[in-house]
């Protein structure tokens, strides 16, 4: 695969910035989150699309019969290897599995809508297509209704490092795309930057997504309302949350 923007962002970039913040009580509440909605036990095979330094698997692959986390990145994967998951370096873009070989996966934090929507769907439908009939995935991204309210927004925050992090996004309402421009300046003033470019669905549009992509969608809830989700998106959630199945 040639280089994508993902190569630049998702690396040290990314990681110092955010390292601190992913607490291993947010990843733990999350993975329980994952793990209710995906419906999987201790028999399961499970894939963690673009696993990172593999928090959520940390606490998911004790609770199933087999945990595979996917990433491009080796330099996440070598901070994961101590997660407990089968770890792989691959592309979204080019699933390295057997059609049909999952009970379940999920993809978390913008992790899956990276391209335009012509690959998004590819992305999603190959994804689709691992697992079983019935099997069931999980994808969560910023939530676009709460972003059309406030499309330009600018923050920063310091590191425990003593560093400092330095973000602005834009979000066009018309294409349901976010560009963030994010800047770790570190302690000893040494600059990291990189853009990221993410698209976010509406419940509307996964309707259609998931029916090009062989899913039944069962549901849009978010971290907010994941004890509710078969009702209304809150505007104001800060996440979207799709559950889907493998049609038969």
């Amino acid at each position: 695969m040639s280089r994508h923007w993902t190569d630049d962002y998702y690396g040290d970039l990314y990681y110092e910035s955010v390292a601190d913040l992913l607490t291993a009580r947010m990843s733990g509440f999350e993975a329980g989150l994952i793990r209710r909605l995906l419906a999987i036990g201790p028999r399961d095979r499970v894939l963690d699309l673009a696993c990172g330094h593999g928090r959520h698997a940390r606490a998911l692959s004790p609770e199933v019969g087999l945990l595979v986390g996917l990433d491009r990145n080796t330099e996440y994967l070598a901070l994961a290897r101590h997660s407990g998951a089968a770890l792989v370096r691959g592309d979204l873009r080019a699933l390295p599995f057997r059609p049909g070989s999952l009970d379940a996966l999920y993809s978390w934090y913008s992790s899956l809508f990276m391209y335009d929507d012509e690959e998004n769907a590819r992305c999603l439908a190959a994804a689709v297509a691992l697992l079983r009939p019935g099997g069931r995935i999980v994808v969560h991204h910023d939530n676009p209704s709460r972003l059309r309210r406030q499309p330009e927004q600018a923050i920063q925050w310091d590191m425990p490092s003593g560093g400092r992090v330095e973000e602005s996004s834009v979000y066009d309402p018309a294409t349901g795309r976010d560009s963030c421009t994010r800047r770790v300046i570190r302690a000893d003033g040494s600059v990291l930057a990189g853009v990221a470019h993410l698209r976010y669905y509406t419940p509307e549009e996964w309707e259609g997504l998931a029916g090009r992509c062989g899913l039944d969608l069962l549901g849009i809830t978010s971290t907010w309302q994941a004890d509710r989700p078969a009702e209304r998106l809150d505007d104001d959630a800060p996440d979207l949350i799709a559950i889907g199945r493998r049609s038969a």
